[in-house]
């Protein structure tokens, strides 16, 4: 039989005491350094110091997690480090001279509980002190991030002092790099351009959007933080920052997602008011795709004075975009005029501000509110309406005569 030694009498001792294969190993004892421990019993077993130990053992059980020091000390003495066996080296467990020693499973097992016990004291560590650590960072000047004003400001604007507002996210910053992402327009040379000359605008009273996902991402659900955190790369966020101006203002671009991104659903209705102020009791133009039906069989757009529609391709709009401008441009200016026509919509926003208009890109809020009322907290099918964000379906055809007396002009 092989005589082993176990080095500790602590619990990964006692764990490690309950592992052996008592069929094929004599157990010597604990060895110890605490002198206090020394002579006493341990799981009815003695506790020797190691000047006790019997020479003629086989292995020598090293239960501590890290043994660097029980090892130095050993090869000090002139003891056989050959002999030890390191319980918590994962390598040690499938080695052939170590079989029958312990229970492989549990071994195992106790391998694994330990990793996860270090990581999640490693972690609990980083994130308590994180933020000293990235404050520093910041304070250096190795970190920035964009300013973004509050929804309240961006909404104030709007309202009182007639700016216009474009949004940018994930797709019009990858078709301005030149790479396909958004599933409903095709990227081309003179998009990406004029994306980018929409963003990098120097004009007085239009606001540029930005997703308000640069900093922290604490008010956000946690698929909605994990997805940018895996989008947001070293090289996306480097390349978004080459276009921005670091001394400019911009504005929260998730004002028109009022419900799905946010952990605090609670506060969604009063979101939705607030954004509804911009187009309370005004005459409206909405810019859309003809399956995007923006307000159609909700009350999104009940608070407007009027409703008037222009409807165009629901995919590759910018193909269109020449016959789309110039009909717009035919609009009669004291027209409030929202567009959610994906990329194309934005260029055609920043068009129409410079032809006079007031002009607010809302995107996709009708969807976003759409899963509000739905209260499903997650992207669900809208069957009457293009969804972007879900697998393609089929639309269904509607029949509603106050949908349809809105429709002005119709661009195939």
């Amino acid at each position: 039989m092989q005589k082993v030694y176990i080095w500790g009498a602590g619990k990964n001792g006692r764990k490690i005491y309950h592992m052996l294969n008592l069929a094929e190993v004599l157990f010597m004892g604990f060895v110890d350094n605490n002198p206090q421990m020394q002579g006493k019993k341990y799981e009815g077993c003695s506790i020797v110091s190691r000047q006790e130990i019997d020479l003629d053992y086989d292995y020598m059980i090293l239960s501590l997690t890290d043994p660097t020091s029980v090892l130095y000390q050993m090869r000090l003495e002139g003891m056989d480090t050959d002999k030890c066996v390191s319980f918590f080296a994962e390598e040690n467990i499938d080695r052939k001279d170590y079989a029958g020693l312990l229970d492989r499973d549990k071994w195992k097992i106790a391998v694994l509980e330990e990793k996860l016990r270090r990581l999640e004291v490693n972690t609990g560590l980083k994130i308590r002190n994180c933020a000293y650590e990235i404050a520093q960072e910041v304070m250096s000047g190795k970190y920035r991030y964009p300013k973004i004003a509050d929804r309240a400001c961006t909404i104030d604007k709007i309202v009182n002092e007639k700016y216009s507002f474009i949004r940018f996210g994930d797709g019009e910053f990858e078709i301005i790099a030149g790479k396909e992402r958004a599933p409903f327009q095709t990227c081309t040379a003179d998009l990406s351009r004029r994306l980018r000359q929409a963003l990098q605008n120097k004009e007085e009273k239009i606001l540029v959007g930005l997703a308000d996902h640069y900093a922290s991402l604490e008010r956000y659900t946690e698929d909605t933080a994990n997805g940018i955190r895996d989008y947001l790369t070293e090289e996306t966020r480097t390349f978004h920052y080459s276009l921005m101006d670091f001394d400019k203002e911009y504005h929260d671009a998730y004002i028109f997602k009022p419900y799905l991104p946010y952990r605090d659903k609670e506060n969604t209705r009063q979101r939705v008011n607030a954004v509804q102020r911009i187009w309370d009791q005004k005459d409206v133009v909405m810019i859309e795709g003809k399956e995007t039906r923006t307000g159609q069989g909700n009350d999104l757009l009940d608070n407007a004075a009027s409703v008037e529609r222009v409807l165009c391709p629901t995919k590759n709009s910018y193909r269109k975009y020449e016959k789309i401008f110039e009909l717009c441009r035919t609009l009669p200016e004291d027209k409030l005029v929202l567009i959610t026509l994906g990329p194309a919509g934005k260029v055609l926003a920043y068009d129409l501000y410079l032809e006079g208009y007031q002009v607010v890109d809302i995107g996709q809020i009708d969807m976003d509110y759409e899963w509000f009322l739905a209260g499903a907290g997650k992207r669900v099918p809208i069957p009457h309406k293009y969804v972007s964000q879900i697998s393609p379906m089929e639309i269904e055809e509607i029949h509603d005569e106050k949908y349809e007396r809105q429709i002005r002009y119709i661009i195939d």
